[in-house]
Protein backbone atom coordinates (compact mmCIF):
# COMPACT_ATOMS: atom_id res chain seq x y z
CA UNK A 1 0.00 0.00 0.00
CA UNK A 2 2.98 2.36 0.84
CA UNK A 3 5.18 2.20 -1.91
CA UNK A 4 1.91 2.70 -4.46
CA UNK A 5 0.85 5.70 -2.71
CA UNK A 6 4.53 7.05 -3.06
CA UNK A 7 4.12 6.17 -6.89
CA UNK A 8 0.48 8.18 -6.58
CA UNK A 9 1.30 10.95 -4.65
CA UNK A 10 4.67 11.46 -7.50
CA UNK A 11 2.56 11.09 -10.34
CA UNK A 12 -0.02 14.11 -8.59
CA UNK A 13 2.96 16.35 -8.15
CA UNK A 14 3.94 15.94 -11.82
CA UNK A 15 0.52 16.93 -12.74
CA UNK A 16 0.30 19.95 -11.05
CA UNK A 17 3.68 21.35 -11.90
CA UNK A 18 2.40 20.42 -15.58
CA UNK A 19 -0.84 22.41 -15.22
CA UNK A 20 0.54 25.52 -13.38
CA UNK A 21 3.72 25.73 -16.13
CA UNK A 22 0.84 26.05 -18.97
CA UNK A 23 -1.23 28.55 -16.83
CA UNK A 24 2.16 30.64 -16.37
CA UNK A 25 2.73 30.26 -20.29
CA UNK A 26 -0.82 31.38 -21.15
CA UNK A 27 -0.53 34.52 -18.86
CA UNK A 28 2.65 35.62 -20.22
CA UNK A 29 1.36 35.12 -23.66
CA UNK A 30 -1.94 37.49 -22.64
CA UNK A 31 0.52 40.00 -21.06
CA UNK A 32 2.68 40.08 -24.15
CA UNK A 33 -0.19 40.36 -26.68
CA UNK A 34 -1.97 42.94 -24.73
CA UNK A 35 1.59 44.84 -24.12
CA UNK A 36 2.19 44.46 -28.10
CA UNK A 37 -1.44 45.62 -28.85
CA UNK A 38 -1.42 49.06 -26.92
CA UNK A 39 0.62 52.06 -29.38
CA UNK A 40 2.78 54.52 -27.90
CA UNK A 41 1.95 57.80 -29.91
CA UNK A 42 4.78 60.94 -29.52
CA UNK A 43 3.04 64.50 -30.39
CA UNK A 44 5.17 66.38 -32.51
CA UNK A 45 5.15 70.37 -31.81
CA UNK A 46 3.61 72.32 -34.33
CA UNK A 47 3.04 76.68 -34.98
CA UNK A 48 -1.18 75.63 -34.29
CA UNK A 49 -3.78 78.19 -33.04
CA UNK A 50 -5.38 75.62 -30.96
CA UNK A 51 -4.36 74.28 -27.36
CA UNK A 52 -5.64 70.98 -25.97
CA UNK A 53 -5.00 70.80 -22.18
CA UNK A 54 -5.20 68.07 -19.40
CA UNK A 55 -4.23 69.26 -16.24
CA UNK A 56 -5.05 65.93 -14.27
CA UNK A 57 -2.59 64.05 -16.60
CA UNK A 58 0.14 67.20 -17.07
CA UNK A 59 -0.76 67.29 -20.52
CA UNK A 60 -0.94 69.96 -22.99
CA UNK A 61 -0.50 70.22 -26.38
CA UNK A 62 -0.77 72.59 -29.55
CA UNK A 63 -2.72 71.33 -32.86
CA UNK A 64 -3.80 73.04 -35.95
CA UNK A 65 -7.39 73.65 -35.67
CA UNK A 66 -9.66 72.38 -38.92
CA UNK A 67 -8.88 75.62 -40.73
CA UNK A 68 -5.38 75.39 -40.51
CA UNK A 69 -5.38 71.94 -41.77
CA UNK A 70 -7.81 72.65 -44.96
CA UNK A 71 -4.36 74.92 -45.71
CA UNK A 72 -2.03 72.08 -45.35
CA UNK A 73 -3.84 69.76 -47.21
CA UNK A 74 -5.84 71.15 -49.31
CA UNK A 75 -6.25 67.96 -51.47
CA UNK A 76 -6.27 65.79 -48.41
CA UNK A 77 -3.07 63.37 -48.13
CA UNK A 78 -3.08 62.97 -44.34
CA UNK A 79 -4.30 59.85 -42.10
CA UNK A 80 -6.01 60.00 -38.81
CA UNK A 81 -4.62 57.07 -37.02
CA UNK A 82 -6.71 57.75 -33.69
CA UNK A 83 -8.33 60.46 -31.10
CA UNK A 84 -7.99 62.33 -27.62
CA UNK A 85 -10.59 63.70 -25.64
CA UNK A 86 -13.56 61.41 -26.12
CA UNK A 87 -13.76 57.58 -27.24
CA UNK A 88 -15.13 54.00 -27.24
CA UNK A 89 -11.73 51.84 -27.69
CA UNK A 90 -8.50 52.84 -25.82
CA UNK A 91 -6.13 51.72 -28.06
CA UNK A 92 -2.64 53.46 -26.59
CA UNK A 93 -1.42 56.95 -25.05
CA UNK A 94 0.01 59.78 -26.22
CA UNK A 95 3.13 61.52 -24.62
CA UNK A 96 4.33 65.36 -24.97
CA UNK A 97 6.57 66.39 -22.40
CA UNK A 98 5.65 65.17 -18.67
CA UNK A 99 2.47 64.01 -19.48
CA UNK A 100 0.28 61.88 -22.02
CA UNK A 101 -3.42 60.83 -21.83
CA UNK A 102 -5.49 58.16 -23.40
CA UNK A 103 -6.06 57.46 -27.46
CA UNK A 104 -8.85 56.11 -28.86
CA UNK A 105 -9.36 54.41 -31.68
CA UNK A 106 -11.35 56.48 -34.52
CA UNK A 107 -15.05 56.27 -34.29
CA UNK A 108 -18.07 58.82 -34.94
CA UNK A 109 -19.46 60.06 -31.74
CA UNK A 110 -22.83 61.85 -31.13
CA UNK A 111 -22.99 64.66 -29.60
CA UNK A 112 -19.22 65.26 -30.54
CA UNK A 113 -17.23 67.42 -32.78
CA UNK A 114 -13.26 67.66 -33.78
CA UNK A 115 -11.41 70.62 -32.72
CA UNK A 116 -8.28 69.65 -34.79
CA UNK A 117 -6.04 67.27 -35.24
CA UNK A 118 -2.57 66.86 -32.75
CA UNK A 119 0.71 65.58 -34.77
CA UNK A 120 1.93 62.56 -34.07
CA UNK A 121 4.26 61.81 -37.61
CA UNK A 122 4.42 61.99 -41.37
CA UNK A 123 1.34 63.50 -42.07
CA UNK A 124 -0.42 61.12 -39.48
CA UNK A 125 -2.79 62.60 -36.87
CA UNK A 126 -4.62 62.07 -33.56
CA UNK A 127 -8.02 64.00 -34.05
CA UNK A 128 -9.01 66.48 -31.27
CA UNK A 129 -12.71 65.36 -30.31
CA UNK A 130 -14.92 67.41 -27.81
CA UNK A 131 -18.28 66.59 -26.30
CA UNK A 132 -20.37 69.48 -27.32
CA UNK A 133 -23.54 68.13 -25.59
CA UNK A 134 -23.70 70.53 -22.63
CA UNK A 135 -22.83 73.47 -25.17
CA UNK A 136 -26.29 72.47 -27.43
CA UNK A 137 -28.17 72.64 -24.15
CA UNK A 138 -26.75 75.80 -23.24
CA UNK A 139 -28.51 77.17 -26.30
CA UNK A 140 -31.73 75.75 -26.04
CA UNK A 141 -31.99 77.23 -22.75
CA UNK A 142 -30.91 80.40 -23.66
CA UNK A 143 -33.22 80.06 -27.01
CA UNK A 144 -35.88 79.30 -24.62
CA UNK A 145 -35.41 82.03 -22.56
CA UNK A 146 -35.22 84.60 -25.16
CA UNK A 147 -39.22 83.58 -26.57
CA UNK A 148 -39.98 83.75 -22.89
CA UNK A 149 -39.19 87.51 -22.47
CA UNK A 150 -39.89 88.19 -26.13
CA UNK A 151 -43.48 86.52 -25.47
CA UNK A 152 -43.57 88.93 -22.21
CA UNK A 153 -42.65 92.00 -24.02
CA UNK A 154 -45.22 91.44 -26.10
CA UNK A 155 -47.58 90.63 -23.87
CA UNK A 156 -47.19 93.02 -20.85
CA UNK A 157 -44.68 95.65 -22.06
CA UNK A 158 -45.41 97.03 -25.19
CA UNK A 159 -48.04 99.67 -26.04
CA UNK A 160 -51.56 97.90 -26.68
CA UNK A 161 -53.01 101.46 -27.88
CA UNK A 162 -50.95 102.75 -30.30
CA UNK A 163 -52.10 103.60 -34.20
CA UNK A 164 -52.07 101.32 -36.66
CA UNK A 165 -51.15 102.31 -39.85
CA UNK A 166 -53.73 99.31 -41.76
CA UNK A 167 -56.87 98.92 -39.90
CA UNK A 168 -59.95 96.28 -41.09
CA UNK A 169 -62.18 97.39 -37.97
CA UNK A 170 -65.80 97.71 -39.07
CA UNK A 171 -66.41 101.03 -38.98
CA UNK A 172 -68.97 101.91 -36.20
CA UNK A 173 -72.42 103.35 -35.49
CA UNK A 174 -73.05 106.97 -34.01
CA UNK A 175 -74.66 106.61 -30.66
CA UNK A 176 -78.48 106.57 -30.94
CA UNK A 177 -78.72 109.10 -27.73
CA UNK A 178 -76.12 111.22 -29.35
CA UNK A 179 -77.46 115.09 -28.82
CA UNK A 180 -76.49 116.87 -32.46
CA UNK A 181 -74.24 120.15 -32.35
CA UNK A 182 -75.09 122.70 -34.37
CA UNK A 183 -75.55 121.87 -38.33
CA UNK A 184 -75.41 118.48 -40.16
CA UNK A 185 -72.76 115.44 -39.24
CA UNK A 186 -70.01 115.44 -42.07
CA UNK A 187 -67.90 112.75 -41.77
CA UNK A 188 -64.80 113.29 -43.71
CA UNK A 189 -63.37 110.55 -45.67
CA UNK A 190 -59.69 110.38 -43.99
CA UNK A 191 -58.46 112.87 -41.08
CA UNK A 192 -54.75 113.39 -40.42
CA UNK A 193 -54.15 113.18 -36.73
CA UNK A 194 -50.70 113.81 -36.84
CA UNK A 195 -49.59 116.34 -33.58
CA UNK A 196 -53.09 117.18 -32.28
CA UNK A 197 -54.24 116.91 -28.85
CA UNK A 198 -57.26 114.85 -27.72
CA UNK A 199 -59.42 116.26 -25.05
CA UNK A 200 -61.21 114.81 -22.65
CA UNK A 201 -63.64 116.19 -20.00
CA UNK A 202 -63.42 115.07 -15.99
CA UNK A 203 -65.88 113.55 -14.44
CA UNK A 204 -65.24 114.34 -10.31
CA UNK A 205 -68.09 111.86 -9.58
CA UNK A 206 -71.63 110.91 -11.23
CA UNK A 207 -75.40 111.03 -9.43
CA UNK A 208 -77.00 108.13 -10.49
CA UNK A 209 -80.70 106.62 -9.78
CA UNK A 210 -79.97 103.20 -7.71
CA UNK A 211 -82.79 100.44 -8.58
CA UNK A 212 -83.33 101.12 -12.89
CA UNK A 213 -81.14 100.80 -15.54
CA UNK A 214 -82.28 103.99 -17.52
CA UNK A 215 -79.86 107.02 -16.35
CA UNK A 216 -79.47 110.79 -16.96
CA UNK A 217 -76.03 111.83 -16.94
CA UNK A 218 -74.14 113.92 -19.49
CA UNK A 219 -70.96 112.55 -21.65
CA UNK A 220 -69.41 114.88 -24.23
CA UNK A 221 -66.61 114.70 -26.99
CA UNK A 222 -65.41 118.31 -27.40
CA UNK A 223 -65.60 119.71 -30.66
CA UNK A 224 -61.77 120.34 -31.46
CA UNK A 225 -61.04 116.57 -31.01
CA UNK A 226 -59.98 114.65 -34.34
CA UNK A 227 -62.07 111.59 -33.39
CA UNK A 228 -64.78 109.79 -32.09
CA UNK A 229 -65.46 108.64 -28.54
CA UNK A 230 -66.98 104.63 -27.34
CA UNK A 231 -66.93 105.35 -23.47
CA UNK A 232 -67.37 102.22 -21.45
CA UNK A 233 -68.06 102.04 -17.88
CA UNK A 234 -66.26 99.71 -16.00
CA UNK A 235 -66.65 98.65 -11.71
CA UNK A 236 -62.98 99.08 -10.57
CA UNK A 237 -63.61 96.53 -8.34
CA UNK A 238 -64.66 93.74 -9.91
CA UNK A 239 -64.03 94.85 -13.71
CA UNK A 240 -67.73 94.24 -14.58
CA UNK A 241 -68.52 96.80 -17.57
CA UNK A 242 -72.09 98.32 -16.85
CA UNK A 243 -71.98 100.40 -19.98
CA UNK A 244 -70.53 100.89 -23.41
CA UNK A 245 -71.53 103.45 -25.82
CA UNK A 246 -71.51 103.82 -29.32
CA UNK A 247 -69.43 106.34 -31.32
CA UNK A 248 -69.79 109.60 -29.87
CA UNK A 249 -68.73 112.33 -32.47
CA UNK A 250 -66.87 115.59 -31.83
CA UNK A 251 -69.13 118.23 -30.86
CA UNK A 252 -71.93 116.06 -29.54
CA UNK A 253 -73.23 114.69 -26.21
CA UNK A 254 -74.74 112.10 -24.72
CA UNK A 255 -77.50 112.92 -21.87
CA UNK A 256 -78.96 109.66 -21.51
CA UNK A 257 -78.22 106.25 -21.39
CA UNK A 258 -79.20 102.72 -20.29
CA UNK A 259 -76.82 100.47 -17.95
CA UNK A 260 -76.43 96.77 -18.78
CA UNK A 261 -78.06 96.42 -15.07
CA UNK A 262 -79.30 98.06 -12.20
CA UNK A 263 -77.09 99.20 -9.75
CA UNK A 264 -77.70 98.69 -5.65
CA UNK A 265 -77.82 102.11 -3.58
CA UNK A 266 -74.60 103.12 -2.68
CA UNK A 267 -70.90 104.29 -3.74
CA UNK A 268 -68.94 102.22 -6.43
CA UNK A 269 -65.32 103.37 -7.90
CA UNK A 270 -65.96 103.46 -12.00
CA UNK A 271 -62.90 103.67 -14.60
CA UNK A 272 -64.31 105.21 -17.42
CA UNK A 273 -62.75 103.90 -20.82
CA UNK A 274 -62.44 106.44 -23.28
CA UNK A 275 -61.26 104.72 -26.45
CA UNK A 276 -61.07 106.69 -29.82
CA UNK A 277 -61.19 106.33 -33.42
CA UNK A 278 -60.28 109.10 -36.24
CA UNK A 279 -62.92 110.67 -36.70
CA UNK A 280 -63.37 109.69 -40.49
CA UNK A 281 -64.51 106.76 -42.91
CA UNK A 282 -61.71 104.54 -41.69
CA UNK A 283 -62.07 104.85 -37.91
CA UNK A 284 -58.28 104.06 -36.98
CA UNK A 285 -58.05 103.06 -33.19
CA UNK A 286 -56.10 105.77 -31.02
CA UNK A 287 -54.84 105.79 -28.11
CA UNK A 288 -57.32 104.65 -25.10
CA UNK A 289 -57.41 107.28 -21.99
CA UNK A 290 -58.86 106.03 -18.80
CA UNK A 291 -60.97 108.62 -15.90
CA UNK A 292 -61.01 107.02 -12.71
CA UNK A 293 -64.49 108.03 -11.06
CA UNK A 294 -66.88 107.36 -8.75
CA UNK A 295 -70.48 106.17 -8.81
CA UNK A 296 -73.23 107.55 -6.24
CA UNK A 297 -76.26 105.44 -6.72
CA UNK A 298 -79.57 106.77 -4.86
CA UNK A 299 -83.00 105.77 -4.45
CA UNK A 300 -85.43 107.88 -6.39
CA UNK A 301 -86.68 110.63 -5.41
CA UNK A 302 -90.55 110.34 -4.06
Amino acid sequence: MIPNLVYNSHYISVYIYICMYIFYGFYLNCTEVVFVSAKLFTAVPVNGDGVYNQKKNKFSVVYYKRKQMNELYPAGGFSVVGQIGKGNEEIGVVAFGEGQVPVYAVSKLPHAKVLGYVKVGENEYLAVVKDVLLLWLLWILLAAAVLVCLAFLLKTVLPTGAEPEITTRAPGVIDANAVLGEGELSIPEKVDVSGRNITVNGVPEMHLVAGQREQNFVFSNPENNPCFFVIEMELADTGEIIYTSNLLPPGYSISKFTLNRPLEAGTYNVVLHYKPTTFDQEQRPLNNMDIKTTIIAEAPAK
